[in-house]
């Protein structure tokens, strides 16, 4: 009887220790977040002003991408706080905008924001919905074309399922953190 209480008193410790744990690495890391955030909006603000993208989409882009995190590459070789492709950022640099920088530059932070900013812009352009924009931008331009076309997939113009599961996951995270950037930044 007494090793069973006390293997329950160790037990609970331990349990009670690992959720105290937990929970502070989940509040460091939330608060990590919010620096991270905090050094990267007045530039997010600008490029949104630039190209009228609503500040709340930016964000939530960056969010959604690269949790704010301006060194993050993905496995598909995606940079930067907005995880753009090295193809999509020579696009933009060249045939876009036609500026003279190094593609080194896709992981300046305030060149990668724009440059994504840009191509959200560019994107909703081209497809006038911001659930298609943020579709194409995960997926690729392209290929969110072929599903627009699809007669199972889309009707009258309007993408009504997203084949992709990682896509459509991404799209509903992003317009999660829209409608939180939207009311923290009343945008």
């Amino acid at each position: 009887m007494k090793f069973r209480k006390s293997s329950l008193l160790v037990l609970t410790f331990v349990l009670s220790a690992a959720l105290f744990s937990l929970a502070l690495a989940t509040a460091v890391d939330r608060a990590a977040r919010s620096s991270r955030e905090r050094t990267y909006v007045d530039a997010a603000r600008q490029a949104a002003a630039c190209y009228e993208v609503p500040l709340a989409i930016v964000m939530a882009v960056m969010r959604t991408e690269s949790d704010f995190r301006a060194d993050a590459v993905s496995p598909a070789g995606a940079m930067g706080l907005m995880q753009l492709m090295p193809e999509t950022f020579r696009f933009i640099r060249d045939e876009r905008l036609g500026e003279a920088l190094a593609d080194s530059a896709i992981l300046d932070p305030e060149t990668n924001i724009r440059y994504g900013t840009y191509y959200l812009a560019y994107l909703f352009e081209r497809f006038d919905s911001w659930f298609v924009t943020l579709a194409a931008y995960n997926a690729g331009e392209g290929r969110v074309e072929e599903w627009l076309l699809d007669p199972e997939l889309s009707s009258d113009g309007r993408l009504q399922t997203i084949p992709f599961p990682e896509t459509a996951a991404y799209v509903e995270k992003a317009i999660d953190a829209y409608h939180y950037y939207g009311k923290k930044y009343k945008s």
